[in-house]
């Protein structure tokens, strides 16, 4: 979350209809409707005057040496109303504004006609939609630091056609940064599909809370960073809505970061194990443990099949090393776990899966470690691919080992598939996942009563009753061992904060993307490693701390 001032997060999520009731009543509590515009614009402007702060984008970042110059793009309703607000904003601001009006003139005294008044009596540039076309044009949009998009906002149910999907078109083929005011236009605001042609934004200033659809489907590829910006509508409680979900983001999340004690020693503050490993595969379970140390976790140890012990054990000092028995494969014998249960009183939490196979050896282990021990578990890639072959051939299902757990009382599960891993234990296809990430993370919180992270951009956290949306990360995050630092992370999180895993869940989350877009900031480019975003946790940590 960029560090705005008079730009604040709002970490609700709500979807058009909510958004719009809450903006009737907020001005029947006597806030006037062209002042909540006037505020939207006035922040849309001070996000833009500092767009280089947006997020992690390349195309931003590249753009930092172009002048002050802005083309804003509006319609006729409301979002382009907040456009001419942003364009006089930014023009006091020093940047040379060109707005064009892509529609018929707004509705003769509403709030968008005074504003587009005020712009043009006061001087300002208004190019027609011919103009703003040549303007978009690859000879002519390299002049433009920004374009911003306040075309349709959210109020859009239909695909676009005729002249406004070519000046979409335009948009995204031009040589520019791409801002949105709301939500990209052409995108679903409940959602998350993009509706035929689409801004594709490289950040989105979305206004008084964030909308569904810029985290679901289509949304994050088209909306780029999101920032949400606080335009004074009235608390949830006030107005008698439920929020259907929360951004994670600096304001939702600094809650959570403790402070530690001046008195503080490594016997509070947690031990993780982390479990897997096998042949070609041991980096994974040194990235979970290197990712654990990192985010703050007392002690480490890692679990591995015994003629990998030798190897792990000199490539993390910090790191404490186990040597479990293995089979004719390299990779966990059934009998492993019988070597470990002693010892298990000895870990706050377990991250368990990292390169651990799916071979009959690890899956005997994973079962038994549902059984038998009672702290919280990160359950992550084989594990995952384990838990869902469990009960193919007898035996219990994974439903049924979640099911025992909760009866005895034993702590959270957390699960942190990717789309694939999510298609295997729901019985789709990563294909039906990716169309409807939200009802796929909730119904399998709710059917196994634990706590998902489904990764991804936009990572969903749901815990069976709450939701929350990932705000922090970036396009270079895609690549090997980011999964596995993840889990390392919320390992560490649960370690101390296991009473609310939801929390403990929301954290890694957010803090694991936060250390990602400090690499990239530093690189301004994809490429980094996933050690390398483990070894910056506590750089995004301390910026957390400063709130920024």
């Amino acid at each position: 979350m960029p560090d705005f001032p008079n730009l604040r997060a709002s970490s609700n999520v709500l979807g058009r209809s909510a958004v719009r009731e809450l903006d009737r009543k907020t001005i029947e509590a006597g806030t006037a409707s062209i002042e909540l515009m006037e505020r939207a614009g006035r922040l849309i402007a001070v996000g833009l005057d500092d767009y280089h702060s947006l997020g992690p984008c390349q195309r931003l970042l590249t753009l930092r040496g172009r002048a002050k110059r802005v083309l804003i793009l509006c319609g006729s309703g409301n979002n382009g109303g907040d456009g001419w607000v942003a364009a006089r904003h930014l023009a006091q601001k020093g940047w040379h504004v060109e707005a064009a009006l892509c529609a018929r003139e707004p509705r003769a005294g509403g709030d968008a006609a005074v504003n587009f008044e005020k712009w043009r009596e006061g001087g300002g540039t208004v190019f027609d939609y011919a103009q703003a076309l040549d303007a978009l044009s690859p000879r002519n949009s390299g002049g433009y630091a920004i374009v911003l998009d306040c075309l349709f906002g959210t109020g859009l149910d239909r695909p676009l056609e005729g002249r406004a999907a070519a000046l979409v078109q335009a948009v995204n083929r031009a040589d520019t940064g791409v801002v949105a005011a709301d939500i990209a236009s052409g995108l679903c605001a409940d959602r998350g599909v993009a509706l035929g042609a689409c801004i594709r934004a490289d950040a989105t200033i979305t206004l008084g809370a964030a909308k569904p659809g810029l985290f679901l489907a289509d949304g994050p590829s088209y909306s780029g960073r999101v920032t949400v910006a606080d335009i004074g509508l009235l608390e949830l409680a006030e107005a008698g809505l439920q929020s259907s979900g929360a951004v994670l983001d600096l304001s939702s999340v600094a809650p959570l970061v403790e402070a530690r004690d001046p008195m503080e020693h490594k016997g509070r503050r947690g031990h993780v194990l982390v479990v897997g490993g096998s042949p070609g595969k041991s980096g994974a379970v040194l990235l979970a443990a290197r990712a654990a140390l990192r985010a703050g976790a007392g002690l480490a140890s890692m679990a591995v099949p015994d003629g990998l012990a030798a190897a792990v054990d000199t490539a993390l000092y910090e790191a404490m090393t186990i040597g479990l028995p293995e089979g004719s494969d390299g990779c966990f014998a059934p009998r492993a776990w019988q070597r470990l249960q002693p010892l298990t009183g000895d870990f706050s939490a377990v991250v368990t899966g990292p390169g651990m196979g799916t071979g009959n050896g690890a899956k005997q282990f994973f079962g038994s470690l549902l059984e038998n021990f009672d702290g919280p578990i990160v359950a992550d890639a084989d594990a995952l691919n384990i838990a869902a072959s469990f009960g193919e051939t007898g035996g219990m299902s994974f439903a049924g080992y979640c099911s025992a757990r909760k009866q005895r009382g034993a702590a959270a599960l957390l699960l942190t598939p990717h789309p694939g891993e999510m298609a295997r234990l729901c019985a789709m296809t990563t294909a039906q996942v990716q169309a409807d990430r939200l009802g796929c993370t909730q119904e399998l919180a709710r059917r196994l009563d634990c706590v998902v992270v489904l990764k991804g951009a936009g990572s969903i956290v749901h815990d069976g009753s709450r939701t929350a949306y990932n705000c922090s990360g970036n396009p270079g995050m895609a690549a090997a061992g980011m999964g596995d630092v993840l889990s390392g992370v919320a390992g560490a999180c649960l370690a101390q904060r296991n009473k609310d895993p939801f929390s403990a869940a929301a954290l890694a989350v957010f803090w694991h993307g936060a250390a990602g877009d400090f690499r990239y900031r530093q690189l301004r480019a994809p490429g980094f490693l996933a050690s390398e975003v483990a070894d910056s946790l506590p750089r995004a940590l301390a910026a957390m701390h400063s709130g920024r």
